[in-house]
């Protein structure tokens, strides 16, 4: 593997992706002068690699820590993953069906549903992204990485907390809760990266916005915190760049000297 003189992970949404969900031409151009300079881009999101598999063909990156923690792969190769238990995914299934949440879940490049609401159509229609199939059987076959509840009930957060002990939750979204399993993070899932690149004493870096980047920023040398992200999140990072939508990434890398 090659010898890095860095590492920098990106969260996605409100960070890397611009309002359009694409990725502007200075990002492009940064992420091309990080490589040059032998500093290894990665994308750190809740997202599965699947979803991803356009930004990554646009921005060349390869390398990713998927799915909040639960999927890492380095170079097009899984170096780890860690599924949720099948009687686990049963008493939550129970469970949101007798609630009216349906639910999106995660391998490391697919996606399906257990079932359709208003929460999940407005929330997808957001985000630009096609409804999921719904598919109620294949997680007794099919290894589930990350689960998405789909509420906009915020009482429910307490409530399943309070049900299933097993997670950690992450509200990004008003009508979303993305659910991993309890410990996990992008903070486990980047050491697992640095593990798997064995590379001591390299400098890393990220950038990100939302609640479940606190344990991005904790996981790096240098936490670099979006102007439009949550204060909680500001407040764990070393930096805070401009927003998203004012070239914060790259005033970002600019601050650190990276290009």
């Amino acid at each position: 593997m090659e010898n890095y003189r860095g590492i920098v992970f990106f969260d996605l949404d409100n960070t890397l992706l611009n309002v359009h969900h694409g990725v502007d031409e200075d990002v492009l151009l940064a992420i091309q002068t990080l490589k040059r300079r032998h500093i290894l881009p990665v994308i750190a999101t809740g997202r599965s690699a699947g979803i991803m598999t356009d930004i990554l063909t646009l921005t060349g990156i390869n390398s990713i820590v998927a799915l909040n923690g639960q999927y890492v792969a380095l170079n097009g190769h899984k170096v780890y993953a860690q599924s949720v238990p099948k009687q686990l995914l049963q008493r939550l299934i129970a469970y949101s069906d007798a609630h009216g949440i349906a639910l999106s879940l995660y391998d490391a490049y697919d996606e399906w549903a257990t079932g359709i609401n208003a929460a999940m159509k407005a929330g997808y229609q957001i985000l630009h992204l096609p409804l999921p199939t719904i598919d109620r059987e294949r997680y007794e076959k099919n290894p589930v990485y990350m689960i998405i509840a789909l509420t906009d009930d915020l009482n429910e957060d307490a409530i399943l907390k309070a049900e299933f002990p097993e997670f950690d939750f992450y509200r990004n979204a008003n009508f979303a809760i993305d659910m991993v399993l309890k410990g996990i993070s992008k903070q486990t899932g980047i050491a697992q990266a640095l593990k798997a690149i064995g590379q001591a004493n390299v400098p890393t870096y990220a950038f990100g916005d939302g609640p479940n980047d606190i344990a991005l920023m904790q996981a790096v040398d240098h936490g670099v915190a979006m102007a439009n992200g949550v204060d909680a999140t500001k407040e764990a990072a070393e930096f805070v760049t401009t927003d998203f939508r004012d070239h914060g990434v790259v005033n970002g890398l600019k601050h650190f000297n990276l290009i």
